[in-house]
């Protein structure tokens, strides 16, 4: 990037970052409790639910990767969002309005209801695990651009981005989080269409630079159909066990809002495949040499700096967002399924911990932001890990009496260590481990059913506490 207006730009971001982080913490004096706190029920729309939803899903690595993805692959990268949205269609009318008629916050406590307390600890830590590896992930994209246009070190930038959301997870609660995602959504999706916009107009400038790509590169299943097929599994299971679409699903007033909610935020999420995949074959064909890491960020260089400092902020919007997300839902299991019990606080200490808790899950993945390998493979292997979940939320509320207890149980952990192992050696055989994520749960449980005892009843389907979703 051109050092002409690089004042202009670092100023925009760092008045970005102060008033926004200042934005979620205002909401301090509405998160005066645990319940406030962690749901916020009735104080956020269905709309701004709606966006929020999104909000983990855009993220550093689905955002730039997508692009990354398109340049060396084609349109069909577009299928990281186009996914998403096939799954916020299916939780709309599977899903949504029984978790809100649940009166529950958190997965765990979900699955607990119809496996016990054994699958609802092992369900908490698959949870944490999760969201924990996507948070680090964040942290290190979001420093790489606040590193860049702040000119700092990464190391600097990742403790500066974390600080700023443990603040603001921290002092606001979802409501806080709620309002500084809705600003961090706008940014990041004017940042996406500007720089689409002006890749179109250099496009049009350099006439027949189309005609270098290889045809591959427009259709729809360049990538491989296998690669479709696992991103999408992984992209509806994550939709389906996501501990913050939970929380945010749970702060509305009805099952009906929900389902609302959930279509919205399908619509929201579906263009921005193909704004990103656009962007990433515009690079490939005006800049066919560089790193195919830099297609989107390549694109500032022909921006004036007041539209730069708008996409450079989308960029780091993109981070955040994620970073919130995350460390909220992970900050309300470990709460709810671990603190809680062990040390049964009153209420007044109840919010100080969980404050205290905010803190330390926000410092703690700072160690291993520097250390993450392919941002996408990551962002999967985290989604990977919560299609486990799915498979046993799935059969919980559809399929009650097939499996057991203990077949879920054992079927967790072995899927964590599996699809864990799978990804350390990158795949054999061709397989993606989001395959094994879903295959290991699902063999446990019928396999569970085989040798079960026979029980003329069998057990209890999940059920909402407020009678059944619409």
């Amino acid at each position: 990037m051109q050092t002409q207006g690089g004042g202009i730009i670092a100023g925009i971001v760092i008045f970005y970052l102060i008033s926004t982080t200042v934005i979620g913490t205002w909401s301090v004096k509405y998160s005066k409790d645990t319940n406030r706190f962690m749901r916020a029920k009735g104080q956020l729309g269905t709309y701004l639910i709606g966006m929020l939803l999104i909000s983990e899903f855009v993220a550093t690595a689905s955002t730039m990767g997508t692009s990354q993805a398109a340049f060396e692959t084609g349109l069909s990268s577009a299928w990281v969002y186009i996914s998403l949205s096939v799954g916020f269609i299916l939780y709309a009318f599977l899903l949504a309005g029984k978790y809100n008629a649940m009166q529950e916050y958190t997965i765990s406590g979900i699955i607990g209801q119809k496996y016990g307390e054994g699958a609802r600890f092992i369900v908490s830590l698959i949870a944490i695990y999760a969201l924990m590896v996507v948070v680090v992930v964040a942290y290190t994209g979001g420093a790489v651009v606040l590193g860049t246009f702040l000119n700092i070190k990464t190391t600097t930038a990742v403790w500066i981005i974390a600080v700023a959301a443990s603040v603001c997870v921290a002092a606001g609660g979802i409501r806080g989080v709620g309002f500084a995602n809705l600003i961090h959504f706008l940014f990041k999706y004017a940042a996406l269409v500007i720089t689409a916009i002006v890749a179109w107009r250099l496009v049009r400038a350099h006439p027949g630079s189309w005609e270098s790509l290889p045809a591959t590169h427009f259709s729809m299943t360049g990538v491989g159909i296998s690669q479709i097929v696992a991103w999408t599994i992984g992209n509806i299971a994550t939709v389906f066990s996501t501990q913050y679409v939970i929380q945010t699903i749970s702060s509305l007033k009805s099952p009906e809002e929900a389902k609302k909610a959930s279509i919205f935020a399908a619509l929201w999420l579906a263009p921005l495949g193909f704004i990103a995949a656009y962007i990433g074959l515009a690079a490939r064909a005006l800049f066919p040499t560089i790193k195919s890491v830099r297609a989107l960020p390549e694109f500032l260089k022909y921006m004036n700096p007041w539209l730069a400092g708008i996409v450079a902020t989308g960029l780091l919007a993109v981070a955040f967002v994620t970073i919130l997300a995350c460390h909220l839902g992970a900050t309300a299991l470990v709460m709810k399924d671990f603190y809680m019990p062990l040390f049964k606080p009153g209420e007044k200490h109840q919010i100080q911990a969980v404050r205290m808790l905010a803190l330390v899950l926000g410092l703690l993945p700072v160690p291993f932001a520097l250390y993450v390998p392919a941002l996408l493979k990551t962002v999967f292997f985290a989604r990977a890990l919560r299609a486990s979940l799915t498979v046993i939320v799935l059969f919980g509320f559809y399929a009650p009496r097939i499996g057991t207890k203990r077949g879920a149980t054992i079927g967790l952990v072995l899927s964590v260590l599996f699809t864990t192992i799978w990804f350390v050696l990158k795949d054999p055989f061709g397989i993606d481990n989001m395959y094994i994520a879903v295959a290991t749960p699902l063999i446990c449980l019928l396999v569970s059913n085989v040798f079960r005892k026979t029980s003329p009843r069998g057990p209890r389907p999940l059920k909402s506490t407020a009678g059944e979703a619409s």
